[in-house]
């Protein structure tokens, strides 16, 4: 299983696309296929990409915000450009995980965000102000592109 892990900021989307399944899990052993971050986003962003071990690619887009960031990461990864032989279009990303700065006492530990976990997450923007809306954003953008919750 593909999963796609997201942190996005204000201006930016971290990524890493991750290989996993029940026994990497238990033995910590996932792999990570690529990795990288858009940062400069509203305005003209600079994507630094990698493939495993290979040299890393940095290139730049227009990008207003984080969904069309998102939706041009997600294009780019299905594309021969990208390098990457695992991802040979959407279909092969199986989930998205996203890195949100506080749950609170909510959440200690990793949920499949539903409406009631996004209100959740809605309702700890006290403890996170700066990150949480961000977090949100990014969430609400895989969501009108992958459907939600997202899992294949």
């Amino acid at each position: 299983m593909n999963v796609l892990v997201v942190n996005s900021g204000s201006s930016s989307l971290k990524f890493q696309v991750i290989s996993t399944d029940l026994e990497r899990i238990r033995e910590h052993s996932d792999d990570r296929i690529c990795r990288g971050e858009i940062e400069g986003i509203g305005s003209e962003a600079i994507i630094r990409f990698q493939h495993r071990s290979q040299p890393a690619q940095t290139f730049t887009a227009s990008l207003r915000d984080v969904s069309p960031a998102l939706e041009y990461l997600v294009r780019y990864l299905a594309s021969e450009r990208s390098g990457v032989p695992e991802i040979k279009s959407t279909a092969d990303m199986h989930a998205v995980g996203h890195r949100v700065v506080h749950g609170g006492e909510l959440f200690k530990e990793s949920a499949l965000i539903d409406d009631k976990v996004l209100k959740g997450i809605e309702d700890c923007i006290d403890l996170a102000p700066l990150h949480n809306p961000n977090n949100i954003k990014g969430i609400l953008a895989a969501r009108e592109l992958f459907g939600k919750p997202f899992r294949r």
